[in-house]
């Protein structure tokens, strides 16, 4: 796991660049778009979890992609294509083949920018963005990104602990395990929950008039990352907006691929697409030269 360079920048720009991704994601189904916001969100998911992160995050992504692009033309046979016929006399078309590749590499690359966007936004700084505007929701949002972990991680030691003194001989075993370990888990939170209630009020949550620290200042670096990432954008929007990049997959595949605009816009959402890791391998660059002085 690298240190992300990224993530210290101020949250809106961080904000402003997860909204663009997700939103470029999942309303333009171009199908070479795709293909970059899936390629970029893996390449920057790799860089903030490393390789072993990376496949733990990404690997049971796989199968349930394939399990969509394989559905999609056995059930949905529009298209004027046809590839072959099903026993049920149905046929496979290649429009419905690429619709479903579409949807997969869609959902795939929504979830990898999720992870990412998990990894960069921590409690602090959707408090910090949200807490005066919808304070109670904002805390709520908060405390549950930080509770599901602490969940997991504490019901995993359970478990260890449990096989460690017993390891199951049958699988009745192994769910009696996974019951007593969850039971003992939902306790403990409940007791958590109690102690993050007295700890908020003895801080005087819910009196009004309190004032609000922050350690987040937006500074000339923030303006000149969020003035590029909003020229990127409009870059690869705006072909898009006039009609100039269309893409159909019904009744069949049409569209234009190769051009001098198409090309202008892939540079442009490729730019966007990768500018968090760009300023990543920046940072890494710089500080290994600086290293390489001492």
């Amino acid at each position: 796991m690298n240190k992300d360079a990224f993530s210290g920048f101020h949250p809106a720009v961080n904000l402003a660049f997860f909204l663009a991704a997700l939103g470029m994601t999942m309303l333009v189904q171009h199908p070479v778009y795709l293909l970059i916001s899936f390629a970029g969100g893996c390449a920057y998911l790799l860089y903030l979890q490393g390789r072993k992160g990376f496949l733990r995050q990404v690997g049971y992504l796989v199968p349930i992609l394939v399990l969509m692009a394989v559905m999609n033309p056995m059930f949905n046979h529009e298209g004027v294509t046809v590839l072959w016929y099903l026993p049920n006399d149905n046929p496979v078309t290649m429009e419905a083949v690429c619709f479903g590749l579409a949807s997969a590499g869609m959902m795939g690359a929504s979830i990898v920018w999720f992870n990412c966007c998990n990894t960069v936004f921590t409690s602090d700084k959707i408090i910090y963005l949200f807490g005066r505007v919808i304070p109670a929701l904002s805390l709520l949002i908060s405390m549950t990104l930080r509770f599901v972990p602490r969940f997991k991680n504490f019901l995993q030691s359970v478990l260890r602990t449990q096989r460690a003194m017993h390891k199951p001989e049958n699988k009745k075993e192994q769910l009696q395990q996974a019951l007593s370990a969850f039971s003992a888990t939902v306790s403990w939170a409940m007791e958590q929950s109690i102690v993050s209630a007295d700890s908020m009020k003895s801080r005087g949550y819910g009196i009004g008039g309190r004032t609000a620290f922050s350690i987040y200042r937006f500074e000339k670096r923030d303006a000149a990352v969020l003035g590029i990432l909003v020229l990127l954008c409009i870059g690869a929007s705006v072909p898009h907006l006039t009609g100039l990049m269309g893409w159909t997959y019904y009744p069949s595949l049409n569209g234009q691929l190769l051009g001098p605009v198409q090309l202008l816009a892939y540079l442009c959402y490729g730019g966007m697409c990768n500018l968090p890791l760009m300023i990543d391998l920046l940072e890494d660059r710089k500080w290994n030269a600086l290293r390489s002085k001492i």
